[in-house]
């Protein structure tokens, strides 16, 4: 038997061999972690009967490629929503399939999409549920992003620093990007003082960014500015998902007020929470 399991709490991916003695001429057996937007290959190793592998990383959303020992594909395991994504994940999956099997349009804006592998939406963008804009502040990221969504006639992608009014910022960035932000106490609880470089931006206010699109949802990973620019949202998105890993006290409970007076029902998974606005 070849056993493929997901945990989405540790972002781990596993592959286990067993009882294979039917099938022992196609050993080992190469097993490949596969990203499912940019296609890169995360990782890849050799089985034996009885041996068993694992694929813990960030990009955590991956296909699973099994080969024979003479290079023959034998199966691909499809990563699925449905079966293995996070309560966030499946709630956009739904959202979104639910408005496309009724005729409806769906246009969402993501703000901090990195290079566009990981995120609880890349799962709904590559099915093409919904016209989306990616957005990064990051000259690097954003290239990569650029070309992981090529010829998507669905994807549109922003090269800008979004805040709250639109000013010039300070604009940290380090390590991977991960935690690329304009708030530096964020990136200096990550990394050292030596991994950091400042620039100089320019920014676009969100309200100018959303301005006439008609965007039904949002999702933000902007490393700190989260609870800030949703407290300044003129238009309020039909679904928001954001983290409040990086928010301090003050600001999540002004959120808990902002959701309650505009009539959202949020829940939490981990350190993101999910906010759909109630009809």
């Amino acid at each position: 038997m070849i056993n493929i399991s997901y945990n989405r709490d540790n972002n781990l991916t596993r592959v286990e061999l067993n009882n294979l003695s039917l099938i022992k001429t196609h050993l080992p057996l190469k097993i490949q972690f596969k990203n499912i937007i940019s296609n890169e290959i995360h990782y890849e190793t050799e089985l034996q009967n009885y041996w068993w592998t694992e694929w813990r990383g960030g990009e955590f959303i991956t296909d699973v490629l099994i080969y024979s020992s003479n290079g023959i594909l034998l199966h691909e395991y499809k990563w699925d929503v449905v079966n293995h994504g996070d309560e966030i994940e499946k709630m956009l999956w739904f959202y979104l399939k639910s408005r496309q099997t009724q005729g409806i349009k769906s246009n969402g804006l993501v703000i901090g999409s990195h290079d566009g592998r990981n995120g609880h939406w890349i799962y709904s963008v590559k099915h093409k549920l919904t016209d989306v804009t990616l957005i990064d502040g990051s000259d690097k990221q954003f290239a990569n992003l650029v070309e992981n969504y090529k010829n998507q006639y669905h994807v549109e992608t922003l090269n800008t620093v979004v805040t709250v009014d639109g000013s010039d910022v300070e604009w940290y960035q380090g390590g991977e990007g991960y935690t690329d932000t304009v708030v530096p106490s964020v990136i200096n609880s990550w990394l050292d003082s030596s991994e950091i470089k400042k620039s100089y931006r320019k920014s676009i206010a969100i309200n100018d960014l959303i301005k006439d699109k008609n965007y039904d949802w949002l999702h933000l990973d902007v490393e700190g500015l989260d609870g800030d620019l949703i407290l300044a949202l003129e238009f309020k998105p039909n679904l928001i998902i954001y983290e409040d890993e990086n928010l301090d006290i003050i600001t999540k409970t002004k959120l808990d007020t902002w959701f309650l007076e505009n009539s959202y029902t949020t829940s939490k998974h981990k350190c993101n929470i999910i906010a759909v606005k109630n009809e």
